[in-house]
């Protein structure tokens, strides 16, 4: 998959700035009933599938992705019409997504306030430094101190190599100490990005602080694109101007927030944090809150479990800190940090509680000063919760659907067309020893590497976690991750679901299964998707659906490799 291609395209969705064409991010792709899904729905939708499946970009991946978003309105108004609306998941989840949609829209405003209007050379210059490819290495601590040290050395002459391997004490002389390889300019940490795009070939920059930690930057070689095509940029420059804004926002982001909450005259209880964090790093001592079959993610999120086990420990009335807005003194409860948990890491909570309380009370703030804004009645705000209500109904729908399937004990011919198709999506056993170390980018991947490689145990990493002997079913996502790596060998890796890891097999066997040891809950299979599969039939042949297929097929024309 061209990931590359994928990740810009959330900001590059077929922008044009020629007078003769409508922007075609707002043209309507197709409509369901009424409801209108635009370019824009479909391309930031599809990106987000591609990535969180691990697929190919393909013109039939495509059509079936277009069917899904149909058919999830379908059965979204199927649920409504079933009284699904009262559901308390379906409320919960609408209920998080308006608070996070206000919040979100809220500061990209206040971001936008800040900025000045973008100039066309600034637009030309981002685009320019787009089509290059820039290969870094750096230097990298914590330590600002060190990371001074070290740019004092540079300034003494010393050789950026040289210094990288007496700076990460490499054990024989390397090479290739430091080295990053490619990095693109909207592809990286904004800070890390400006200053490897602003500094010459065999050239270092000044030391730069990123939100991991400190670093300067080595450039070992640019590449250049053969032109720069006038009509090329007239085409991409919306997107670009997107991204460029975007960039800007995020760089001042941090100045604002922390100008924001120093305002606050932030009070903690130290006495409640530290009994909410004796709760906390006790969760996983019961077993239930261990159920899911997802064990990468539930080492990082928030699960429903641990919410509602965490809900009943402690009180919700409990003040966690406290804050002046606007002149009067305000309560931030563990009542309302439950409000952000969905939104925030339960490693980060166990690990560092003060850190995600202070995220919590961050984002209770944003919402309070956008419902003072009436940001609950923007229209952005409405249509991320109106598509967010559509996907819960949908699901809610097909689960219901599938528990009266499953409680159904008429027995029915699974057709060889549905048995080949689940068993051969099953036949392989994957076994594996192993343990991984989340990070938060590409740049602390390559440094806790480095010093494993260097005998630093990898358990002294937060986070760290170590999986013993055991099967890994393919809807796992370290599945991949695990199949393809090296034995006994650090690697680099990302997962969709949470980014940026450092994950080593130590041993791993797969196996062909026996077909017939699948074959088991093939009717239930069955019956569930012929229940949902009827249902759907049933609402297209009502439904006034309508296709701009023409328009279909040109976005793929654009987009397809070729066209790149």
């Amino acid at each position: 998959m061209k990931l590359k291609s994928l990740l810009v395209l959330s900001w590059l969705i077929l922008g044009c700035t020629e007078p003769s064409y409508i922007d075609r991010d707002f043209l309507v792709l197709f409509s369901v009933d009424g409801v209108e899904r635009t370019v824009y729905d479909f391309e930031s939708s599809y990106v987000a599938h591609l990535i969180s499946t691990g697929k190919n970009d393909s013109n039939n991946e495509r059509e079936v992705h277009l069917a899904k978003m149909i058919d999830d309105i379908l059965l979204a108004n199927s649920a409504i019409n079933k009284g699904l609306k009262n559901h308390p998941i379906y409320q919960a989840a609408v209920d998080y997504q308006k608070r996070k949609s206000m919040i979100d829209n809220y500061f990209v405003d206040e971001m936008d306030e800040k900025l000045e209007p973008l100039t066309d050379d600034e637009i030309r210059l981002a685009y320019a430094k787009k089509q290059r490819t820039v290969y870094v290495r750096h230097l990298y601590s914590k330590n600002k101190d060190e990371i001074q040290q070290a740019y004092d050395s540079l300034e003494s002459d010393i050789n950026f190599v040289d210094l990288a391997n007496k700076f990460y004490k490499t054990l024989d002389y390397d090479s290739s100490a430091g080295y990053l390889g490619p990095v693109n300019y909207f592809g990286v940490d904004d800070v890390f990005a400006e200053a490897a795009y602003s500094t010459n070939e065999g050239e270092y920059s000044k030391p730069i602080r990123t939100r991991l930690g400190y670093h300067i930057i080595f450039v070992d070689h640019i590449t250049f694109p053969a032109i720069l095509a006038e009509d090329e940029y007239q085409y991409r420059k919306q997107g670009i101007e997107s991204q460029l804004r975007l960039r800007k926002q995020q760089l001042i982001s941090n100045d604002y927030i922390y100008e924001l909450m120093s305002e606050l005259d932030v009070q903690t209880n130290t006495q409640n944090l530290i009994e909410l964090r004796e709760i906390i790093s006790n969760l996983d001592n019961n077993s239930i809150v261990q159920e899911t079959v997802n064990p990468e993610n539930s080492e990082v999120i928030w699960t429903d479990n641990r919410i509602k086990k965490l809900t009943n420990s402690f009180d919700g009335n409990a003040v966690l800190t406290t804050y002046e807005l606007d002149g009067q003194l305000q309560v931030f409860s563990f009542g309302e940090y439950l409000n952000w948990l969905p939104y925030l890491s339960f490693q980060e909570s166990k690990l560092r509680l003060g850190a995600s309380v202070g995220r919590g009370l961050r984002n209770q703030v944003l919402y309070e000063l956008a419902q003072k804004r009436n940001y609950d009645e923007d229209d952005r705000v409405k249509q991320k919760v109106e598509k967010r209500a559509v996907e819960i109904l949908s699901e809610l729908n097909q689960y219901q659907m599938s528990i009266q399937a499953i409680k159904d004990t008429t027995f029915l011919i699974v057709p060889e067309s549905f048995r080949d198709r689940l068993i051969s999506s099953k036949n392989l056993l994957l076994q594996a020893e192993y343990w991984k170390i989340p990070v938060s980018s590409m740049e602390e991947a390559m440094s806790v590497k480095n010093k494993i490689e260097q005998g630093i145990s990898p358990i002294v990493y937060p986070g760290y976690q170590r999986v013993d002997f055991s099967s890994i079913d393919n809807s796992e996502s370290d599945y991949d991750l695990v199949r393809k790596s090296l034995i006994e060998t650090p690697i680099i890796a990302s997962s969709s679901q949470t980014g940026w890891m450092v994950i080593q097999v130590n041993k791993r066997e797969i196996t062909e299964i026996d077909t017939e040891t699948n074959v088991n809950n093939l009717q239930r299979s069955f019956k569930v998707f012929s229940k949902i599969q009827t249902e759907l039939d049933s609402l297209r042949s009502q439904a006034n659906i309508d296709i701009n297929t023409e328009l279909f097929e040109e976005m793929y024309k654009i987009w397809s490799p070729s066209n790149m």
